[in-house]
């Protein structure tokens, strides 16, 4: 399933990306352009705007939405999972900023491009080409692990 959300819904779409869905993000683009790659790319629109839900393209079901009731993260989160039967737990293969699959890099290649102490510490880092940053478990992890189990992965 292939998302894109509007500005009202960026904090979710950073956490859907961080459990491995595809979510279009552009904090810039207005409904147009949010409807035209939503229907160039066969998105489902994510959104808490109502108004850009009467337009015709949602009204004749030509675009698949839905509409996210509620402002806080683990209640979008718990209604997307519960809305769309979808599993929603961490699973970092994509880019929080950009939404670029990201790839396994080799630690020792990396040594000069991360913190020392992460060098020490860490194993595993992936990194995105697009944005040119480096991603590890580190003590973030678990907080990005909790919020999915306050939902029930």
């Amino acid at each position: 399933m292939r998302f894109i959300a509007d500005i009202m819904v960026g904090k979710l779409a950073k956490y859907l990306r961080m459990a491995g869905h595809d979510v279009l993000y552009i904090n810039t683009a207005s409904d147009d352009e949010i409807i035209k790659i939503a229907i160039d790319t066969g998105r489902m629109v994510l959104t808490r705007d109502s108004l850009m839900l009467a337009r015709k393209e949602f009204k004749n079901g030509t675009l698949k939405n839905l509409y996210i009731k509620n402002e806080k993260l683990k209640n979008q989160l718990g209604q997307i999972k519960s809305d769309l039967k979808i599993s929603l737990k961490p699973n970092l293969v994509r880019c929080v900023e950009c939404n670029q699959i990201l790839v396994r890099v080799k630690k020792e290649d990396i040594k000069n491009k991360i913190p020392p102490y992460v060098f020490k510490t860490q194993q595993g880092f992936l990194y995105c080409k697009k944005c040119d940053k480096y991603y590890w478990k580190g003590t973030h992890y678990q907080n990005i692990k909790n919020i999915f189990l306050d939902i029930g992965q």
